[in-house]
């Protein structure tokens, strides 16, 4: 074999000799280690791009051979991966998140009133608009109150998301300026009263009534804070990110900050449920420009847990007589996903109860003969029935998942559907099983942007910052080729974009990331130290450490 090799790299030198003599932009990358990440998990020593494309990996020596004039780049001890995709978020909710009040991590109603009364120095805006509380980190466990508010703010409105997006604390002073009836029913929603008093606390779609009418951040801002926020994402090793529920406006916004070069990120974007979006679909079709791929439509059927809104098929155990709340009709979901299914669309829909999952996967498998082949998808599928996970892979339906969820329920999750009924929840590695496959991602901002705290959590069933001790519902735990392939190929495959991106494979975008570590097989310690050094989307670094 020895004598074959160097006849061999002659041959494939002189036979490659006038594509070497086109190609001028080529760089060959070299690593302690370069992960293919297809489902072999291939391991090679040398990866060759030219341009925004890979177009060799395999031996370091051959590619030598093949590409003499490729300019060298050595990551030396470091470990090449496919760039991570975000299978879930919400980018720009989170870009606005960065000018607002950030409550992350408060641990009283007073700790929030405190950050507020701060950040109200610093505001133009005529609103206090913050997010992050949640009120299962505090030590009495009850939502906030609206006397808080408005001792601290009887004179401006003040509108505050929960860390899940589902919830928000108001005031008088912006129940007075909507002119807002609390008092109203609201299908799909709530206002929270107790001992016949509003509390200030709005639940699902009866956010949907204030959220609109809350003034915007300035364009200027808005601008600065989506390429802060697109920084932080390029460190985290993110190359794409799944929006998971935006206008045509908004996905217009953000083409534009694509094509002047200010967003690097490439998207796919899921258009939230609305009759623009609808009519979008008919005029526009799906599109994609490398950057920008416009191909599925984002439905709610429930809530989130948090705050109670998902909906469940008994009781919550710590609100008897409350199963939770279903967000859209279900024969106009039915209509609709049938409307998506005769333009070849991806039907993405939020699930979060075991209620929730049931009526999707009902509704799914009654349309199987028309979404073949379309990868509809279910955002979340957090608690399931045991007896519904094999109608995911009976459906073709692909669980899209976030890892992190888990270790952060982990400590009220138990009273909150009694213990009895956990063998159904966070489920991943039942999930896997039946789908062949997990797309995994964040949520952001209701969770933290990184892959490695996904990754971590995947794998340990526990939270990288070491609050849980053991392994929570281990046996939903997923392997490490798994979580890995979760967060690149098969999160491609979740997207229609396998051909594109999702693995280091020939003819596929240079998307990829440098780490310090080996996440296959470096300890749990070490995967805790895990650091993100370089990040390259088509060919071109956007960070470096």
């Amino acid at each position: 074999m020895r004598r074959i090799i160097p006849f061999l790299l002659l041959f494939l030198s002189i036979s490659s000799r006038t594509l070497i003599l086109k190609a001028q932009n080529e760089t060959l990358y070299t690593a302690g280690k370069i992960y293919i990440g297809d489902t072999a998990m291939t391991v090679v020593e040398a990866m060759v791009c030219e341009n925004d494309k890979i177009v060799f990996t395999g031996p370091a020596e051959l590619a030598r051979a093949l590409y003499p004039k490729a300019k060298t780049v050595d990551f030396k001890k470091q470990y090449i991966y496919p760039g991570f995709i975000d299978a879930h978020c919400h980018f720009l909710a989170w870009c606005k998140g960065l000018k607002e009040a950030d409550l992350v991590g408060t641990k009283s109603e007073k700790e929030v009133i405190k950050r507020l009364q701060k950040f109200a120095k610093t505001t133009t805006r005529s609103w206090i608009v913050g997010r992050g509380w949640d009120q299962n980190d505090w030590k009495n466990k009850n939502y906030p109150t609206l006397t808080a508010l408005d001792k601290a703010f009887p004179n401006t409105p003040v509108f505050l998301k929960r860390i899940d997006g589902h919830a928000a604390w108001i005031n008088t002073a912006a129940i007075n300026a909507l002119k807002l009836d609390v008092n109203q029913r609201v299908s799909g929603g709530e206002f929270i009263f107790k001992d016949g008093k509003f509390t200030g606390i709005i639940i699902d779609n009866a956010v949907d009534l204030v959220s609109p009418a809350v003034p915007p951040l300035p364009e200027a801002e808005l601008n600065s804070a989506v390429v802060e926020g697109a920084r932080k994402c390029y460190a985290a090793g993110l190359t794409t990110l799944d929006e998971a529920g935006l206008t045509t406006e908004d996905i217009q916004y953000l083409s534009k900050l694509q094509q002047s070069d200010k967003l690097k990120l490439r998207m796919y974007a899921m258009l939230s449920a609305s009759p623009q979006s609808f009519a979008y679909v008919s005029e526009n079709g799906l599109t994609n420009n490398g950057m920008m791929h416009v191909g599925a439509v984002k439905f709610y059927l429930d809530g989130a847990l948090g705050s109670r809104g998902a909906l469940m098929k008994k009781d919550y155990c710590d609100r008897l007589g409350h199963k939770g709340l279903l967000l859209n009709n279900l024969q106009e979901f039915e209509k609709y996903c049938y409307f998506l299914s005769q333009r070849s669309w991806q039907v993405c829909v939020h699930a979060i109860g075991d209620s929730a999952n049931a009526l999707a996967l009902q509704i799914f498998g009654k349309l199987r003969n028309h979404n073949e082949g379309l990868r509809w998808r279910i955002e979340h599928a957090q608690i399931l029935d045991p007896k519904d996970f094999k109608l995911f892979g009976k459906y073709g339906v692909v669980p899209s998942v976030q890892p992190t969820h888990a270790t952060s329920d982990a400590p009220w999750v138990p009273s909150r559907i009694c213990e009895n009924r956990l063998q159904g929840a966070y489920n991943y590695a039942e999930l896997c099983k039946q789908a062949g496959l997990v797309a995994l991602g964040t949520d952001f901002p209701v969770e933290d942007i990184s892959p490695i705290k996904t990754f971590y959590s995947a794998v340990t069933r526990k939270d990288i910052s070491g609050n849980i001790k053991s392994p929570f519902q281990p046996e939903g735990a997923l392997t490490r080729k798994q979580a890995l392939l979760g967060m690149t190929l098969w999160a491609a495959y979740a997207n229609h974009e396998e051909n594109d991106k999702g693995s280091l494979e020939t003819n596929k975008y240079a998307d990829f990331v440098v780490l310090d570590t080996d996440l296959m097989l470096a300890s749990e310690k070490a995967l805790k130290k895990a650091r993100v050094k370089t990040t390259i989307i088509g060919g071109k670094v956007v960070h470096q450490k």
